[in-house]
């Protein structure tokens, strides 16, 4: 019996930890990985703020607000990284029109989004 007990500890010792690195970033699914946002001025510590955010909304978020969130999220993102140089400064003149009218449009429909994210617990 202590045999099998030890033996599940050990077990779960290692698998636990084997489980969290195997996890993937929400990050992930938006910039592909670090180095994409390296390439454009940002560091790891600025991916790790995004994940941060990220598994912030799927605990706020229900599983189709995620969805969209992220949907959307990603389409900004992706318009943003096309308007910044490797130093990290936005150039927007780099956006056509039309890529303009589309951030804007993506920012008013994240907009409630983010304030649901970053509302704060009320008394």
């Amino acid at each position: 019996m202590k045999k099998r007990l030890l033996a599940g500890i050990a077990a779960v010792a290692i698998l636990i930890p084997s489980a969290v690195l195997a996890s993937s970033y929400l990050a992930d699914d938006i910039f592909g990985s670090v180095k994409t946002i390296e390439q454009h001025g940002g560091s790891q510590e600025s991916y790790q703020e995004i994940e941060g955010m990220l598994q912030i909304a799927k605990d706020k978020l229900t599983d189709d607000e995620l969805k969209e969130f992220m949907e959307l999220f990603k389409q900004i993102v992706q318009l943003k990284l096309k308007m910044t140089d490797e130093k990290g400064i936005k150039h927007e003149e780099k956006l056509t029109k039309e890529e303009q009218q589309q951030f804007e449009q993506l920012a008013s429909k994240l907009a409630p989004y983010f304030e649901k994210i970053n509302e704060t617990a009320k008394p």
